[in-house]
């Protein structure tokens, strides 16, 4: 009989490509399908970039590089650090990965074992948990609260911290609340994670894309947090390159030259051209990263009144980054839907898709499940649309 190694069968799918892949399976069938559902910009990449991939092409660069990143890329990831963030690292300190995601799994696979205790704050990104758990690490989720505005308190987390705790992940702006930790904040959370010499890997992926004063990176507000604290980053987010998978990975040689060590066995080097094409978007002038931020900024104010104006969706703290709401749907939960009441925010999600049309994603897997979450990263026309029909799909639900 086949047998799955152990930690590969209990792995979950991720939830957001789950509805996106059902979304898309409905409109390759011909069903008219409005999708807030994926993390994914809808911008083109910008041109600029485009240009150096086909310039990379023509010139021949189609070959293996370093596992880590080829040297050019690594130094413009150094500049990027230094130029946005006021952190210092050599080329030694970073690795370039396929995507933000392989990087987080490369440094997590190398840091954490059998017996370690990893904090997440909840909600949070679904895929954390899951490569947690794969490196064979134990994964204690610290929930916040939405009367917080979703917010780590360092209380709270001084609490949560054990013998077995070894680190802790979290990301500023958040997927998928659109919480921003403030600097302030930020400092208070330093003095515990000093306290208990916990890894920190800190996600920035969505920090170009905030509708308010724009926090330091933490490890430039406490640099003592740096020595035992790595920077993770992708360029999908803030340059519209999420198919092109370019992520990175900063903090001591040691941790990148083991995550290296294992990116050189299970993938070997990022793609060449798109790491040709992530020098370029690095180096190259960010007036495309503003104007898309400023066009997710009106969109944010189109999407905070439109779920507001829902029935049984209540959003008390405006997303302050990122390009996702998270309405608290715990008032719909009891109505009846077919053969029975909606029971967490997943059927509520299956609803919504079944009825409106409008993919969106439940928020169980998020660690909150009286929550949906609602990606704006679409036209103002189809966020129209879509809350026109969730609206009247909702008011046809019998308490």
């Amino acid at each position: 009989m086949l047998k799955l190694n152990r930690r590969v069968a209990a792995l979950k799918p991720s939830a957001t490509l789950a509805m996106e892949a059902r979304a898309g399976e409905l409109k390759a069938s011909g069903v008219d399908i409005i999708s807030l559902a994926a993390g994914e910009p809808d911008f083109d990449t910008p041109e600029r970039i485009k240009e150096a991939a086909r310039k990379a092409m023509a010139a021949g660069a189609t070959k293996y590089t370093p596992a880590a990143g080829v040297r050019e890329l690594k130094a413009a990831i150094c500049a990027k650090l230094k130029r946005e963030n006021e952190l210092d690292y050599k080329p030694t300190e970073v690795m370039a990965a396929a995507g933000g995601k392989q990087a987080i799994h490369n440094v997590v696979a190398s840091l954490f074992d059998e017996g370690d205790e990893v904090i997440i704050p909840t909600p949070a990104w679904v895929s954390f948990a899951e490569i947690v758990r794969l490196s064979g690490a134990e994964v204690k989720l610290l929930p916040t609260r939405e009367s917080d505005g979703f917010q780590l308190r360092a209380e709270e987390l001084r609490r949560a911290i054990t013998p077995k705790t070894r680190g802790i992940i979290f990301n500023s702006p958040c997927n998928p609340t659109g919480a921003v930790t403030n600097a302030e904040q930020l400092r208070e959370l330093a003095k515990v994670l000093l306290e208990a010499k916990l890894w920190v890997l800190f996600d920035g992926v969505y920090e170009n894309i905030i509708y308010v004063d724009r926090p330091p990176h933490p490890f430039a507000i406490e640099p003592r947090l740096k020595e035992t604290g790595i920077v993770l980053n992708s360029l999908s987010k803030s340059y519209a390159m999420t198919g092109w998978r370019v992520g990175f990975a900063a903090g001591p040689a040691e941790i990148i030259g083991a995550a290296s060590r294992l990116q050189g066995q299970n993938s070997g080097n990022p793609n060449s051209i798109a790491q040709a094409a992530a020098i370029e978007a690095l180096n190259g002038p960010q007036d495309d990263v503003r104007k898309m931020a400023e066009e997710f900024g009106h969109r944010n104010k189109l999407v905070v009144e439109r779920v507001r104006a829902l029935p049984g969706f209540k959003l008390p703290n405006v997303p302050e980054g990122a390009f996702y709401a998270f309405p608290n749907v715990s008032e719909l939960l009891g109505s009846k839907w077919k053969n029975g009441p909606l029971t967490d925010g997943n059927q509520v999600a299956e609803f919504i898709l079944e009825e409106a049309k409008v993919a969106v994603v439940g928020g169980n897997d998020f660690g909150a499940p009286e929550h949906v979450r609602m990606s704006y990263a679409t036209s103002r026309e189809n966020l129209e649309e879509a809350f026109k029909r969730i609206a009247n799909a909702v008011r046809k639900l019998k308490s």
